[in-house]
């Protein structure tokens, strides 16, 4: 076992990525003088929380309140809201 100096671990410079665009558009719109709310709020947190629109349901992230829009079936959610 011959002794020397520890062999330096190579690095590659990484790229850093773009990052990601989070706004989903506005939830409010201003049309004459009042305003029109773009999405639905959930039933159960109350007005201001809004529900994240799907292509098949609407979900709310806060309680977990789940309507699907074909059937109509709403799935409660299975734990408390905060």
């Amino acid at each position: 076992m011959a002794r020397g100096a520890k062999r330096k671990v190579k690095t590659k410079a990484k790229t850093q990525k773009p990052p990601r665009n989070k706004n989903k558009g506005p939830l409010w719109v201003i049309k004459g003088g009042k305003v029109v709310r773009e999405r639905e709020t959930c039933p159960k947190c109350g007005p201001g929380n809004f529900m994240a629109d799907h292509y098949d349901r609407t979900h709310c992230g806060r309680c977990g309140y789940t309507t699907f829009k074909k059937t109509g079936k709403i799935i409660p959610a299975k734990h408390k809201a905060r």
